[in-house]
């Protein structure tokens, strides 16, 4: 029986109270009904908002079309913008994507310029993405045919477009053409972005050409507006390298005085750069100057401890390792490596091996670099006993070699005519879990090739197929060029089929791949890839 029934029965039927006890409780379920009522007409109210917002309807779309149409109209000259990627034009745009993920570019290529003529006309965004597939498979002949069809066609290229020209003829070096396009991009009332100029700066490093570079970075000031931190961290980084410190210390003040952030490796290839051009207190000054920016880490000791200790100023180098454990700071395996490199450019090898013995007792687990530090001082000395059993420690311990491992044991041993104790020590650090890189093993297949061992190649690269480790170009001119000698070019290209035929190559490998495949047998023709190799 209900709460409001026994009340009534309680205080009599015919009563006062009676009644107000049935009108309010006929009112409070009525408020409950229709608060549910509410409660689910939101409800529905958002799910639908969700559905719409996952599967627009096709009224939004065609809204879509008329904005682009209309934008188009109003302005010829500016690029298609993002709302015309719809419909068939989408389709389009997926169908050319899933032939450049393919690697069948030639492919793309003609589906684009067959699509000019049709009635579904390729977006600027679907050119952009075949363009990029070629810059990235180094088609450079045909991205600027390609860019030129589009041209003349009546698709109007956005920064996009012209940025991956010009970053195809900053890679040839033909810096006239990339400043005719850098003209274009002007004349096309657009602005140039960070990409733009760090294309044409990254080209003129190449060419040592750091006035130039140094002309580029202030024009991208006026017309970007600023920088962001990696390129200045890339463009000091690259006058520091090329020894243009007069460049990099301007570009250091003007970051400076503009408040720009700073990141660490920037100031450490300063002190690195300072040090090499015989600028010490400039260094120091560097160094002083970080904490009014960021704290201090390790990495900043370590370059100054290496400038010392390439200066031949070993004990100055020490005193900044003693500096660490004052600032809570721990030395790193590569601040050992940087005194064990000291030492050892002293003539004392002894305290090298030391000091390497005495890491672990520290705490500090040594890596490849510091390895290799001994490593090399015991090549140089010619004892090559010690170094074998130095590197069957790291077998042992799970060190991770790197590939200036791979390459000291590789020349070392070749040079004294151990090819075989040194393929059989290549061989144990694999079954150890090490995992060498493609150019270790491009290495060792430029040697094997050229000792006539064409079965050792063979098995060789299974078991770096079988190792995760996916071959490069260079990895395939090497085999069909050294197996080609011989007459057994067929057998180095079905090497790569059968790995094509896996499918786990990457876009840009399976087409450079695809088409060299497709390259007749020419034994002899060319030899530049094996010979730079060895």
């Amino acid at each position: 029986m209900g709460i409001y029934r026994r009340l009534l029965l309680k205080a009599g039927s015919g009563s006062l109270l009676a009644h107000e006890l049935c009108v309010s409780g006929r009112r409070a379920m009525r408020g409950v009904v229709m608060s549910q009522a509410a409660l689910d007409a939101a409800a529905e109210r958002r799910r639908r908002k969700r559905k719409l917002r996952i599967d627009p309807p096709l009224s939004a779309l065609q809204r879509n079309r008329d904005y682009a149409r209309q934008q188009a109209q109003r302005n010829p000259k500016l690029p298609e913008s993002i709302n015309v990627l719809v419909g068939d034009r989408l389709s389009l745009h997926n169908r050319i994507q899933t032939l450049c993920r393919a690697g069948k570019l030639q492919d793309a290529i003609e589906g684009v310029k067959a699509a000019m003529f049709s009635r579904i006309r390729p977006t600027v965004f679907t050119c952009n993405s075949v363009l990029g597939a070629l810059h990235r498979a180094g088609e450079h002949a045909d991205v600027v045919s390609l860019f030129n069809f589009v041209k003349q066609s009546g698709v109007i290229p956005n920064l996009v477009t012209y940025n991956i020209v010009l970053s195809t003829h900053c890679e040839k070096l033909d810096m006239d053409a990339s400043f005719n396009m850098l003209k274009t991009i002007y004349e096309a009332e657009m602005t140039p972005s960070n990409v733009t100029f760090n294309h044409l700066m990254k080209a003129h490093f190449r060419l040592q050409k750091y006035e130039e570079v140094m002309r580029l970075f202030w024009e991208m000031l006026e017309k970007c507006h600023g920088a962001d931190p990696p390129t200045y961290a890339a463009t000091i980084e690259g006058f520091c390298k090329g020894d243009a410190m007069k460049q990099a210390e301007e570009l250091y003040m003007e970051m400076r005085r503009r408040g720009s952030i700073f990141s660490e490796p920037v100031f450490c290839n300063l002190i690195g750069g300072f040090f090499n051009a015989g600028e010490i207190q400039k260094a120091l000054d560097v160094f002083d100057f970080i904490p009014e920016k960021l704290e201090r880490t390790v990495m900043s000791y370590n370059a100054v401890m290496d400038g010392f200790c390439k200066a031949g100023q070993l004990q100055e180098a020490l005193q900044y390792l003693d500096k660490l454990p004052e600032n809570n700071l721990s030395p790193s395996a590569a601040s050992y490596a940087i005194l064990m490199s000291g030492y050892i450019t002293q003539g004392k090898l002894q305290e090298a091996e030391k000091l390497f013995r005495s890491m672990a007792e520290k705490g500090c687990i040594p890596d490849a670099c510091a390895y290799n530090t001994l490593l090399d001082a015991y090549f140089k000395e010619g004892v090559f006993a010690k170094a074998e059993k130095l590197l069957e420690e790291m077998v042992t311990e799970h060190r991770e070699p790197d590939s200036v491992t791979y390459t000291m044991l590789i020349n070392e041993f070749t040079k004294q005519g151990k090819m075989e104790g040194a393929l059989k020590i290549f061989a144990n650090m694999i079954e150890g879990g090490l995992k060498p890189d493609v150019t270790i093993y491009n290495k060792w297949f430029g040697l094997l090739c050229k000792e006539g061992k064409f079965d050792e190649a063979q098995k060789l690269f299974q078991r770096m197929v079988e190792g995760s480790q996916n071959p490069d170009v260079s990895t395939y001119d090497i085999l069909t060029e050294g197996f080609g000698q011989q007459g057994r070019a067929e057998e180095a290209k079905k090497l790569f089929r059968d790995i094509l035929e896996k499918g786990n190559l990457s876009e840009e490998l399976v087409a450079l791949l695809t088409g060299k495949l497709k390259e007749p047998n020419v034994a002899g023709e060319e030899k530049p890839k094996m010979e730079a190799v060895l």
